[in-house]
């Protein structure tokens, strides 16, 4: 996990947390931001990133599956649209938070 902070976007504040051959079409990994765990993933082009721990139950996502724009947490299968951190499948039923993501220059940079 990468943690260096940076500026990027003019007065807005980003953190680099990859390069963007760390993030290949149809995958994720998981990244630290303070004290934050996100997950940040490739679909159809774009990066998105969310917190990388369910709300129902704690379990660290990066280690489910992502299928298209649905991520499953490995714990009970709740589904996450990695699009907009929505519920698409219970038990779990609390969105997951999502965060403004860049890709810029070969890098990809988060905003808290």
């Amino acid at each position: 996990m990468i943690n260096q902070a940076g500026s990027l976007l003019g007065d807005s504040k980003y953190t680099f947390v990859a390069s963007s051959d760390s993030v290949n079409e149809g995958e994720m990994i998981e990244v630290s931001v303070g004290k934050e765990t996100l997950v940040v993933a490739r679909v159809n082009g774009s990066l998105f990133a969310v917190d990388g721990i369910c709300t129902h139950a704690y379990s660290e996502l990066v280690d489910g599956e992502l299928e298209d724009h649905c991520l499953y947490c490995p714990l009970h299968f709740a589904c996450f649209d990695i699009r907009d951190g929505s519920v698409l499948e219970g038990p779990a039923d609390e969105s997951l938070p999502v965060y403004n993501v860049v890709e810029q220059d070969g890098s990809i940079w988060i905003k808290i």
